[in-house]
């Protein structure tokens, strides 16, 4: 029985989704310590511009472990990152189908980067028909036994050198040569749910 173990993420890339279908059991972290310039609050997508990083502003305070970080709702970051996003794949073969999934989402307030995060998780394994179990842990493991660790894998320091590269048609193909391991968007509205 092949278990993953991985850290929350927002809009994470597609090869997390494709190490979390891969799994029998995919367990995501709750007790980690929250860190900076990480997943847990950026997504990587393609605009017309290049590649820009969507940022959830989080509230610097004392709370270190990753589920009790809060969102700084005072920003219009919801707003601004649905005007971005449909900015850049209004005109994605996929995007029309698939939007309704997401705005809601975009239009919901919540107080921790957490659960916003895992309401998106969900949804898109329901997309893209991940239908193994997923759990939360209980404890924070530094070495979870019988279980394969990518809670420090998916970093966007990480993302051009990640080996399992999906390669597709890509919006701003025109202008600009493929750029891998975005944010798992990026594949859903040009190429669908297929991988």
């Amino acid at each position: 029985m092949i278990q993953k173990l991985f850290s929350i993420a927002y809009l994470p890339p597609i090869d997390y989704l494709l190490e979390m279908k891969n799994a029998d059991h995919t367990f995501v972290e709750v007790y980690e310590n929250y860190q900076k310039q990480t997943y847990r609050n950026r997504a990587t997508i393609l605009t017309g511009n290049g590649l820009y990083d969507l940022i959830i502003p989080v509230i610097r305070n004392s709370a270190k472990q990753i589920k009790e970080i809060q969102i700084d709702n005072s920003m219009a970051w919801q707003r601004n990152h649905w005007k971005t996003i449909e900015s850049a794949y209004n005109n994605s073969p996929f995007f029309l189908y698939y939007r309704d999934f997401f705005e809601p989402l975009f239009q919901k307030k919540q107080t921790f980067l957490f659960d916003f995060n895992m309401d998106l998780l969900l949804l898109l394994r329901k997309l893209f028909v991940i239908k193994n179990p997923i759990s939360l842990t209980n404890t924070f493991d530094a070495q979870p036994p019988n279980m394969v660790d990518f809670r420090e894998f998916f970093l966007p320091k990480n993302r051009i050198i990640r080996q399992k590269n999906i390669e597709y048609q890509q919006v701003f193909v025109d202008r600009y040569n493929f750029a891998a391991n975005l944010a798992c968007i990026d594949y859903l509205f040009t190429s669908g749910t297929d991988f």
